[in-house]
């Protein structure tokens, strides 16, 4: 089995890479470190260490590399070849590789290749492959589309794996936490030997597994992290043991878990214990994390159906409880960094328009009542 992968980062090859090794695909990683490539060209093997109670060390295998710069026509010519294609390059650059990806099925489509595929992407977002289809099918005809869509599956997933920012001497050597989670859909999948990849959990409705990672994984650890920021906490461990960073964190985990419970009928006991479960994880302190690095991109993480708005929402709509989620919107503001371009640009539409009518650009929300209560939270705070 062979596996063309865009990104060639410590997702790429830390979480995806590794479980598709184990299982016994060939993976060949594409992206534009020239370094990276380079080094994932020359060797037989790279190195993960598991970061645990003891560090474990995993040699990955059965690899090699492409160039997206300079080797497009070897790309190409791999997605005729491949059973399956997967993305951890983050959602903003799926629309920049989906012409890459098209122009191969393009070939596929001429050459009249009706060997099945699959195309997953690995990304922190809602639906993922259904967004990568859309911004691929922007460059196939009708006729191209339509045997596309005979032969290629666009699966759905959602990924949980912690991987901290990180520098080595050896370029290909990555961190990760133990903890890792793969859920795919099953239904969509066109090659069958591609619902056998080992530890990954395959499911029939994706969405209450997307959005009970999504409000309790992704949510929790940049709740934690605004606040730790604003409090001058550096690290996120350090972060998730605080006592306030702590109090106001884990309030906001309480109130996604009641959602959770509520819209997709997670057992309680089971939503506590998964719920328990990442505060450990953000607590391990051999991830070493800094806050600053997860408060990046406010504004996206202020987008309408993201991590926050959603869940602020949908409380609101069943009626649940929701003021530490909009208490952690108010921190989210605060947040100012001359190294992220979304910190400037909230911070300077808050000055040009005042905080209710950059929260509605940002957030496109239209309650007043959510509104008022962020921008009362954010003026405490500052």
């Amino acid at each position: 089995m062979k596996d063309l992968h865009f990104g060639a980062g410590n997702i790429g090859r830390g979480f995806i890479g590794e479980l598709l090794s184990k299982s016994g695909y060939h993976v060949t990683f594409v992206d534009i470190n020239e370094a990276i490539v380079n080094d994932l060209k020359k060797r037989d093997t790279y190195t993960i260490k598991v970061l645990d109670q003891e560090i474990e060390e995993v040699e990955i295998s059965c690899f090699d590399a492409l160039n997206i710069a300079n080797e497009k026509e070897e790309i190409y010519n791999k997605i005729g070849e491949v059973e399956l294609v997967t993305t951890s390059i983050g959602p903003n650059v799926l629309p920049i590789i989906a012409k890459d990806i098209a122009e191969g099925l393009k070939r596929k489509v001429a050459a009249g290749n009706t060997k099945l595929l699959d195309i997953i992407a690995c990304e922190n977002m809602i639906e993922g492959s259904d967004f990568l289809k859309q911004e691929i099918f922007k460059y196939l005809s009708e006729e191209e589309q339509d045997f596309v869509n005979k032969y290629v599956g666009f699966p759905n997933s959602a990924v949980d794996r912690i991987v901290p920012a990180q520098k080595h001497d050896d370029v290909l050597l990555v961190e990760v936490e133990k903890f890792c989670e793969w859920v795919v859909e099953a239904e969509k999948i066109k090659v069958e030997e591609n619902k056998n990849i080992e530890d990954v959990h395959y499911v029939e409705d994706l969405n209450p597994f997307i959005e009970r990672k999504l409000f309790t994984v992704n949510t929790g650890h940049a709740a934690l992290s605004y606040i730790a920021n604003y409090l001058g906490i550096e690290y996120v461990s350090d972060g998730a043991k605080d006592s306030k960073v702590r109090e106001d964190f884990i309030a906001v985990l309480e109130e996604t878990s009641a959602l959770l419970v509520k819209k997709w009928g997670f057992d309680k006991e089971d939503m506590t214990a998964y719920r328990n479960k990442t505060i450990k994880r953000f607590e391990n302190p051999r991830i070493v994390d800094n806050v600053s690095r997860i408060c990046r991109t406010p504004i996206r993480k202020l987008g309408y159906n993201e991590r926050f708005i959603k869940p602020i929402r949908e409380t609101a709509e069943l009626g649940l409880a929701n003021d530490a989620l909009l208490k952690a919107c108010s921190y989210i503001l605060t947040f100012r960094s001359e190294e992220d371009e979304q910190s400037i640009q909230l911070e300077k539409l808050i000055s040009d328009k005042g905080v209710i009518e950059a929260l509605k650009e940002v957030t496109q929300l239209t309650d007043e009542n959510i509104l008022n209560s962020i921008k009362e939270g954010y003026e405490k705070l500052v």
